[in-house]
């Protein structure tokens, strides 16, 4: 009896140990521990782009757990791409350009948008952005900054001297659009969505051109310039290649929805914290030209840009044209 009792103990004993271990064993398995993704745009177009993802939680790979950052302006987001605390970013293409030169831990997956800048004027004199500009007041903003460089450019090019333009900078749309509206300035080169809200404060305005479709003129390219760009850290990359594949899939699906569904995006953006009217987005959304396009399919007009900003003013570009190892091609 005794040495039934002990046998039985024996066996009880080691099925204790074996549940244990493999109790053990499964909390180590679950105990995997998450990836960490800071994913960064600046308010407007670029933070409507990733609005939804952030609400919804969006899932992009199993164990990785993705912060979406909103910064209130470009030169805050800047800030955070040079300290090389963001995984990933959406920022102005030129900043791109800076972030590799500066840092070379930045690498361009594709653009978010091409250029949404408009030239608007209630002076019917001015039929674009030519000639009918000199000895023009216009309204601009980012003086010296990618906007201004792109306007200078598309006047080069077409052998207008812009110091015969009269450029009045203000430092934001929003700083620029209060002189249009209430016809202190007659004409402005205005971003969406923007311009919609400008539009309807003031009806004497009219939409003269757009500077993404008059690039594409000028310099016979495909797309026109790139305004947005999502850039990835290379340190990250190479170690996240499925993530960062994954995440090109659901940006270029996201930016699909947007197009498609303007009120529910504005929604999105108004509680991610994006400082855009919901009922203006969904006017404007035609004419913002928010689309993901990989780096394989628009690199040439990168090559092209760049080249352009460098030819204006190197230091926009953090000194150079960057090297052919920027774009991003796995």
């Amino acid at each position: 009896m005794k040495k039934i009792l002990s046998m039985t103990l024996s066996l009880f004993i080691s099925a204790s140990i074996l549940v244990g271990c493999s109790n053990t064993t499964t909390k180590e398995e679950n105990a995997i521990e998450n990836t960490s993704v800071s994913i960064g745009a600046p308010d407007g177009l670029p933070a409507i782009a990733i609005s939804k993802l952030a609400g919804e939680k969006h899932q992009i790979k199993d164990n990785y757990e993705v912060k979406y950052i909103l910064e209130g302006t470009s030169d805050a987001l800047s800030t955070d791409v040079m300290k090389e605390a963001l995984d990933l970013a959406i920022v102005p293409s030129n900043m791109a350009a800076v972030a590799y030169n500066k840092t070379s831990n930045y690498k361009i997956l594709g653009t978010v948008g091409m250029g949404s800048f408009y030239l608007v004027s209630s002076d019917s004199s001015v039929t674009g952005l030519d000639s009918s500009l000199s000895g023009k007041e216009v309204g601009a903003i980012g003086k010296g900054l990618t906007p201004d460089i792109t306007v200078r450019s598309l006047l080069k090019e077409q052998g207008v001297d812009s110091s015969t333009v009269i450029f009045n900078y203000s430092n934001e749309a929003s700083d620029l659009v209060p002189l249009l509206a209430t016809n202190k300035l007659t004409t402005g080169i205005v971003p969406e969505p923007a311009l919609t809200g400008l539009l309807s404060k003031n009806s004497d305005l009219k939409v003269v051109c757009s500077l993404n479709d008059t690039w594409k003129s000028v310099f016979k390219n495909e797309n026109g310039y790139p305004q947005s760009t999502l850039i990835v850290k290379s340190s990250f990359a190479e170690k996240n290649t499925e993530f960062i594949n994954n995440f090109i899939k659901i940006i270029a699906e996201n930016t699909d929805w947007i197009n498609k569904n303007p009120k529910e995006a504005g929604e999105f953006a108004e509680e991610f914290g994006v400082t855009v009217q919901k009922d203006v987005l969904q006017k404007a959304i035609d004419r913002t030209n928010l689309k993901f396009i990989s780096i394989s399919e628009c690199k040439n007009d990168y090559i092209n840009y760049y080249e352009k900003l460098f030819n204006f003013n190197p230091k926009v570009l953090g000194g150079s044209v960057p090297e052919e190892d920027i774009y991003y091609t796995k």
